[in-house]
């Protein structure tokens, strides 16, 4: 019986291209103490590898240069926030990287959420979640949240006619029209600022 989880579970993340995953994404093929234990024993086998607590990934072996491809830390950010339950977004500099702003590869992965402060470190790379009120983080889309933490991380007197440029080129017409829409809940130096990416009106 436990060979024939593991097997599923193993075409399970084949099919789908499951990157990150945890006992919740396979609670159609078994009970979560089945799947939890098999998934501990497919980890002793080394047959997938264990990146924090409960968080596992199935990693890419590298011939060219002879090791395992470093760990998704974006799709582990979202497998931990899916596995408590918490609303994030990228903060910081990888927001920025995000929408082009930087092309530096961040050297911590930071996150707010409505969840507690949190910080791992998964081989080698940070990754941390600051608690933010839910109100500041689930009033907001996804792209939304990215260019008001982009525009707090810049700060208000650092903001070129350039950032500007690159925000928009890296919202959609939808995008703006949300951006605009829900913006106005957040502070009102960075509404203005909204309002100039935009083309202060409703596109």
């Amino acid at each position: 019986m436990e060979n024939s989880l593991q097997e599923r579970i193993l075409n399970n993340i084949r099919e789908n291209k499951l990157q990150v995953f945890y006992s919740a994404s396979f609670l159609d093929l078994g009970n979560y103490k089945a799947v939890s234990k098999t998934l501990e024993r497919l980890e002793k086998d080394k047959k997938i590898r264990r990146l924090v607590r409960g968080i596992y990934d199935k990693p890419e072996y590298n011939e060219k240069f002879k090791m395992f491809a470093s760990p998704n830390i974006s799709e582990v950010a979202l497998a931990i926030a899916r596995q408590f339950n918490w609303n994030i977004c990228p903060s910081g500099n990888y927001a920025l990287n995000l929408l082009g702003l930087s092309t530096q590869i961040p050297a911590k992965y930071i996150y707010i959420s409505d969840g507690p402060y949190r910080e791992y470190e998964i081989y080698g790379t940070k990754l941390e979640f600051k608690h933010s009120n839910k109100k500041e983080i689930s009033d907001f889309s996804y792209k939304t949240l990215i260019v008001i933490q982009a525009l707090k991380t810049i700060g208000k007197e650092n903001i070129s006619n350039e950032d500007l440029e690159q925000i928009q080129r890296q919202l959609t017409n939808e995008d703006k029209q949300k951006l605009l829409n829900e913006g106005i809940k957040t502070n009102i130096w960075i509404y203005e600022i909204i309002k100039q990416i935009c083309g202060g009106k409703n596109v």
